[in-house]
């Protein structure tokens, strides 16, 4: 969050996918498994008027194919290095927000990291790092806040520069690992929200909308390029409500969606690009102690994906599940450690295959 005194999180996080049979065409082909450990660090510090927040973090990731005479594939480093300043202008009013991705992150990756980067980037899955590098990039806007009764607004505009490859990118755009350099198109966001009392609950309301321009791809190696295509304008809505309920320490109720119109190829809509998240869920903490809570969230989920590939990182899934864990507050320091999963069918087109998750972390906040 942006405000506040100094602040750091750090920690660890496993995730794993496990899968049923048949991922790709044939079952030797077919990814059985695949996790994911990540250790993230966030840092917020104040500089006079200035807030400075940072993150950065290394992850490791390993896909087990079905075949058992299969190799194992790897992949790990640090992420990219991002970077964010506000800067309030007028009190609370109006903010400048200021960011930039640092590429400290790997983005020339081997036949066998690219496997790695088919599943653990897969969006369906939605694992904590889905790639390490995306090059330089960054982001500027201004947020706008005003009271209108017993409502807080606020209204928030940004542009977001892409500067470089993306091999996630790449991927996606059948690009492969050929000799050429991929500028993606530059982004501009737009958004309101809302915040108020309904009875002893808080409600918070948002819309957002993300409109991008042209990605162009260069050839080196000779050839003629692909054409130039447009990713389709995003829209997401999120609600929650933050419920008074007698035994909780706190208790909300949340609901997200959001929704991506198909791109254009050389000005022409591409048929199985548009897609639809939506995701339902609650979220509570029971005191134990005066310091220690107990947390418990339950979710759902359904990820249409693009029918336009029958690959992992265009599958829609519907799956559902949780976690369990503690909140620990130790003075200066919250140690938080939880369990969960999920259960799941993941859908790929030609073939609906059963899924499920286990997770782990170990979560260390000073302030």
């Amino acid at each position: 969050p942006l405000g506040g005194g100094v602040g750091a999180q750090a920690g660890v996080t496993f995730e794993q996918w496990s899968f049923g049979c048949c991922s790709a065409g044939t079952p030797d082909e077919s990814v059985r498994r695949a996790s994911e450990w990540t250790v993230p660090i966030t840092a917020v510090v104040p500089v006079g008027s200035v807030t400075i927040d940072a993150y950065a973090a290394w992850m490791h990731g390993e896909v087990t194919l079905r075949d058992p005479a299969a190799p194992s594939f790897s992949l790990d480093g640090i992420t990219d290095t991002y970077l964010r300043a506000s800067v309030p202008l007028a009190g609370d009013a109006l903010l400048l927000t200021v960011g930039a991705n640092v590429p400290t992150g790997k983005t020339t990756l081997d036949a066998g990291e690219l496997n790695v980067l088919e599943a653990i980037g897969a969006p369906a899955l939605r694992y904590q790092t889905p790639v390490l590098g995306t090059g330089w990039g960054g982001t500027t806007g201004l947020v706008y806040t005003a009271r209108a009764g017993e409502w807080s607004w606020g209204f928030g505009a940004s542009y977001e520069y892409r500067g470089q490859y993306s091999p996630a990118q790449a991927a996606a755009l059948g690009l492969g690992t050929g000799d050429f350099d991929l500028r993606p198109g530059q982004a501009i966001r737009l958004s309101v929200g809302t915040n108020g009392l309904v009875g002893q609950s808080a409600m918070t309301m948002s819309i957002a909308s993300t409109l991008y321009t042209k990605d162009r791809v260069a050839v080196t190696g000779g050839g003629a390029p692909p054409a130039p295509l447009t990713l389709g304008p995003m829209f997401t809505a999120e609600w929650q409500l933050r419920a008074a309920a007698a035994g909780f320490r706190e208790l909300s109720v949340y609901a997200f969606d959001r929704y991506r119109l198909s791109y254009r190829r050389a000005g022409e809509s591409v048929a199985g690009t548009n897609g639809n998240e939506l995701e339902l869920g609650t979220t509570g903490r029971v005191p134990m102690s005066r310091s220690l809570d107990f947390v418990a969230s339950l979710r759902g989920r359904y990820h249409t994906g693009l029918s336009i590939d029958t690959s992992l990182p265009t599958a829609g899934i519907v799956s559902g599940g949780g976690d369990i864990g503690l909140a620990w507050d130790a003075g200066r320091f919250e140690l938080r450690p939880a369990i969960g999963g999920e259960l799941g069918r993941l859908d790929t087109g030609p073939t609906t295959l059963s899924v499920h998750k286990l997770e782990a972390s170990l979560t260390i906040a000073a302030h």
